[in-house]
C-alpha cells in the first residue's frame, strides 16, 4: 500500500499495528514530516521525499494507493491521479479522502486558505470529483460524501485498475 501525503506517517503507522506483515509505503513532499514519521514507522515502511504527480516507484507497484486528508495540496489533480494509477497493479484499488466542498464550512474555508495559504490549492464538491477522475480515466468512480456535522463533511472517492483481458 502507497500512502500519497502520508505526512507524519499517522495512517501507516495504524496500518503497521494491524498488519505487521504489510508491505507499506509513503510519500511526502515536506522532509520534515517524513523526519517525524520515521520516528513512529519501523525500517521495513518505505518512505519517499516526492509530489503526488511524480511518484517515485515503477509500474504496478502496489495493490492500494491512498490519499487521506491531501489532496485539496494537489496543484495538478489529474497528472496525480493517472500516476496513482500508473503505480497500481491490475485489479489495484485507489482510494481518496478528502473535504468535501458541498459542506458550508468547507467552502469557507477553502475560500479562507486560498486566499492566506500559499500550500492549499483547491477542495472539490462531489461532481467535480467525478468529472477530475472521470478526465484522469476513472468514470466509474464510486464517490461517497459524507457529514461529520452540520457544517463539515468528507468525501471518498474509490476506483479500481482494470485488469489485463
Amino acid at each position: 500500500m502507497l500512502d500519497v501525503g502520508c505526512g507524519t506517517g499517522e495512517l501507516l503507522a495504524r496500518l503497521a499495528a494491524k498488519y505487521p506483515a504489510a508491505h507499506l509505503s509513503g510519500l511526502d513532499p515536506v522532509p520534515e514530516m517524513l523526519e517525524v514519521a520515521r520516528e513512529k514507522l519501523s525500517e521495513r515502511v518505505e518512505l519517499r521525499v516526492g509530489w503526488a504527480n511524480e511518484l517515485p516507484w515503477p509500474e504496478a507497484s502496489f495493490d492500494l494507493v491512498v490519499s487521506c486528508n491531501m489532496f485539496h495540496y494537489i496543484t495538478h489533480p489529474v497528472a496525480a491521479v493517472q500516476e496513482m494509477e500508473r503505480v497500481l497493479r491490475p485489479g489495484g484499488r485507489l482510494v481518496i479522502t478528502d473535504w468535501c466542498d458541498d459542506y458550508l464550512a468547507c467552502r469557507v474555508c477553502n475560500v479562507y486558505l486560498r486566499l492566506t495559504s500559499k500550500s492549499h490549492y483547491k477542495t472539490y464538491r462531489q461532481a467535480e470529483c467525478a468529472a477530475l477522475l472521470k478526465e484522469a480515466g476513472h468514470a466509474l468512480a464510486h464517490i461517497e460524501r459524507y457529514k461529520i456535522n452540520w457544517l463539515w463533511g468528507l468525501m471518498t472517492a474509490i476506483a479500481e485498475k482494470p485488469t489485463l483481458s
